[in-house]
This record gives C-alpha cells, structure tokens and sequence, in this order.
C-alpha cells in the first residue's frame, strides 16, 4: 500500500479514534510510510480573528460548550440569514479549512504518505448542515462546491454507531442533540459517497477486524 487517502467519519464517541489508532499500529509494523492526520476544522492559523468574529457575531451564545446548545444553535441560524459579519466570519473559517487541508493533506501525500484522517471534509460538511439545519442538497453543494478542490479519499470508513452507545462514552457532548441531529446527515454522506460502513456497536475486535479488511481491499 503507497500513497492512499483512507477517510474516518463518524459521530463523536462512535470509535473513529481507535479505528484510526490501530489502523496506524498495523500498518505502521508492515512497513507502510504512514500518518495520522485530523483534518477537521479546528481554529489555528487565522485564530484571533476567528473568535473575535465569532464573538461579534454569536455574542453570549458565541460557544456551542459553554451553556444552552439549543440557543446556540437558534442563535448560529438566525445570523446566517444576515450579511455583514456573518458573511466576513464564514469567509475566515473557509480559509482557515483551506490551510489545514493544505499542510494536513496535500503536502503528506505529496510527500508519499498513506494517510489515515480521523474527519475531514465530510466531517466539515455535517456540522455546517447540523448548525444551520439545512438539508441533503446543502451537504453535497458544500462537498462539490465549496470543498471540490480538495484531494479525494481511496477510501471513506463510517463507524455507525447509535447515539447511545456514543453518548455512554463520552462525557464532553454538550447536549445529546448535538448528536441526534448529525446521525442522519452522516447517513446520507455515506450513502451519497459510498462509504464502508462499519459498526462501532459490536466487539471491537470484530470492528477493527472490519476496518482492516477494508483497508486490505484497497
């Protein structure tokens, strides 16, 4: 195996994680060149100016862990249908993605890795569907529009796992609606996408042994 893109999506708590992590290990003792990369949005480059547009936009409900995740996401909707700040704030965001997709992405495979990312553009999709309670329509113009560009994955792996169990293994979920609203919209990804589903609510053994038959396939 050289060189592949093998994608990990799934809801938090699902067992994205250990999948990427023994992945890795089993690869990593083969002798493969390989990465761990977490392409999910997370605020570095453009940091300052992120939260202080966030801040002005969002004001007391400006984070989704710090109180009323109901309110957040009232408040995160009722701004997006405005212009100004709100456009200005989602143009940062993008550009921010666009440099971790660069460093995270491009430049480990232009440097002959196999990658294992734990989320990514998929990822990134959902919780702008989830946030803004837009639909099928929106995830895939999100994906094929706005984040054409970016390389494709060999192969996509959707831990399915019942929001439940999810919610039993985590303890930084600020509401189980977080969850509830993203399981369909991960759904329709990887239906839309053909990814290899996987069931993170089984014997681990039994799914990690899935995640590497999958991988083996490539």
């Amino acid at each position: 195996m050289k060189n592949k893109t093998i994608c990990f999506i799934g809801l938090d708590g699902s067992g994205k994680s250990t999948s990427v992590d023994h992945a890795y290990d089993t690869l990593k003792a083969r002798g493969v060149k390989v990465k761990k990369v977490r392409a999910a949005y997370v605020i570095k480059v453009m940091s300052f100016f992120i939260k202080l547009g966030k801040k002005l936009v969002m004001k007391k409900d400006a984070n989704p862990y710090g109180g009323d995740y109901k309110s957040y996401l009232e408040s995160m909707r009722k701004q997006s249908e405005k212009k100004g700040v709100y456009k200005i704030f989602t143009f940062l965001t993008t550009v921010e993605f666009w440099c971790q997709i660069f460093f995270s992405i491009t430049l480990n495979k232009l440097f002959g890795y196999t990658l294992l990312v734990d989320r990514y553009i998929y990822d990134n999709a959902v919780t702008y569907a989830a946030n803004l309670g837009k639909d099928t329509s929106f995830l895939r113009a999100t994906i094929e529009k706005k984040w054409k560009n970016a390389p494709k994955p060999d192969l996509i792996v959707y831990i399915k796992t019942p929001v439940e169990t999810c919610l039993s293994r985590k303890d930084d979920i600020p509401d189980p609606l977080y969850l509830i609203i993203r399981e369909p919209l991960y759904d329709e990804i990887s239906s839309m996408y053909n990814a290899t589903v996987i069931s993170g609510d089984t014997d681990k053994d039994d799914m990690l042994n899935k995640v590497m038959s999958a991988i083996d396939n490539l």
